[in-house]
């Protein structure tokens, strides 16, 4: 038996029925998530899937994390993954990576308008409560003071960030990609042709 295309997939994921997909996604999160009301999945990969995740989670919210470009690509790049990300290997990989992840996303904007938060890295962490209540209120959540103390929050995170979590915001990673321009020239390059990189 062949393995599945990448069309292959798309008609199944075309086909599927909605309903039930969001029932089994939520069945099978439960061993993590116990019987949470909410909860956050923050995979790499889960841009890739926004139309499907709308479909099967009608009332999920998307959150989209944008971050500078150069800083964005580095992140990636420094970061083992052993093998579940192979185009983080490799400069041009990575920057047409970027550029299909950044087509993407304005597919699903102007698809499902509104359905999708824009949340800037930067802004984030420089204003962290003014963003925290923009994307609290965008999830129908109520304001906590503690949101602003998350890292002393002992909940459980399954995330290659946790040491990240576990401390409060920094502005070090901000424009870290210049520590390393001349290290990054085939990823500028790559985005600076694309009319991406500022």
């Amino acid at each position: 038996m062949k393995p599945a295309s990448r069309l292959d997939f798309i008609r199944l994921a075309v086909s599927a029925n909605s309903e039930q997909l969001g029932r089994e996604y939520i069945a099978s999160t439960r061993p993590q998530t116990a019987d949470h009301d909410r909860f956050i999945d923050k995979l790499p990969l889960n841009f890739l899937y926004c139309g499907l995740i709308h479909r099967a989670l009608p009332n999920a919210r998307i959150i989209h994390l944008k971050r500078h470009p150069m800083d964005t690509c580095l992140a990636i790049y420094k970061t083992l993954f052993k093998q579940a990300y192979p185009f983080s290997y490799d400069q041009r990989e990575l920057g047409e990576y970027y550029l299909a992840y950044r087509d993407l996303m304005a597919h699903w904007h102007q698809v499902m308008p509104g359905k999708i938060l824009d949340v800037e890295y930067e802004s984030l962490v420089t204003d962290l409560e003014s963003q925290s209540r923009r994307l609290l209120d965008f999830c129908g959540l109520s304001w906590e003071d503690a949101c602003l103390q998350f890292h002393r929050s002992d909940a459980p995170s399954m995330t290659a960030s946790l040491a990240q979590v576990r401390q409060p915001v920094y502005t070090t990673s901000v424009g870290k990609w210049r520590h390393y321009a001349d290290k990054l020239g085939v990823l500028h390059e790559v985005l600076l042709d694309a009319g991406v990189q500022r």
